[in-house]
């Protein structure tokens, strides 16, 4: 039998289909989560003081760390690791303003909030923009502890001039959680409760 005669194109092409079987039966796969679900509401939750409508600017300000979609734990003193084969299925600079207007709403029931566009033009309403300085899980011993920093300012959106606005404020949140994926994407999504209901508190 005469051996078949193989050009280079057709031995790059088997090595590459070679090292690509390789990388598929090597390589993990990546699991996606989401902040899904709607956290129980904190005990005792009130509406607040403020019954004025809310626009909650959908801009939130997010460390340029946070802009990827991998899960970051820190490490040691300055270093940051990808939790392994975790990623995020929705960039958090979307998904924070959207369950975070939802979070709002459900605790300021029956004042309406709002997601970038005002709901009513007529009716008074403010403008909410947040910032986020920190959002990061640590080592905690066995678990991890999930720290958010935040802060939050007002501005009159359909308010007459001079119009009394809520104080602006800052939280920082602590939240330990089990050193799983599944239990540090929970703690994420109950951090942006907690969050809304330190803003509703403080209006």
């Amino acid at each position: 039998m005469k051996p078949i005669a193989l050009h280079r194109r057709d031995l790059v092409l088997l090595a590459a289909a070679a090292l690509t079987g390789c990388a598929t039966r090597d390589t993990p796969p990546r699991r996606l989560y989401g902040l899904t679900g709607a956290p129980a509401l904190p005990p005792g939750t009130q509406p607040g003081q403020d019954n004025r409508a809310w626009v909650l600017s959908p801009q939130i300000a997010l460390p340029e760390l946070l802009d990827r979609d991998e899960m970051l734990v820190a490490e040691g003193s300055a270093g940051l690791r990808p939790w392994p084969e975790a990623r995020w299925a929705e960039p958090l600079r979307e998904a924070l303003p959207r369950l975070l207007a939802e979070d709002l709403g459900r605790l300021r029931q029956p004042y309406p909030v709002a997601l970038a566009a005002a709901p009513d033009r007529d009716a008074e309403s403010l403008r909410l923009l947040v910032q986020v300085d920190e959002w990061l899980a640590r080592p905690d011993g066995a678990g991890l502890q999930l720290t958010l920093r935040a802060r939050w300012r007002w501005a009159a959106l359909h308010a007459p001039t001079g119009t009394a606005l809520p104080a602006a404020g800052a939280v920082e949140l602590t939240l330990p959680c089990a050193a799983q994926a599944d239990a540090l994407a929970d703690a994420h999504r109950r951090s942006v409760m907690q969050l809304a209901a330190r803003i509703v508190a403080a209006s």
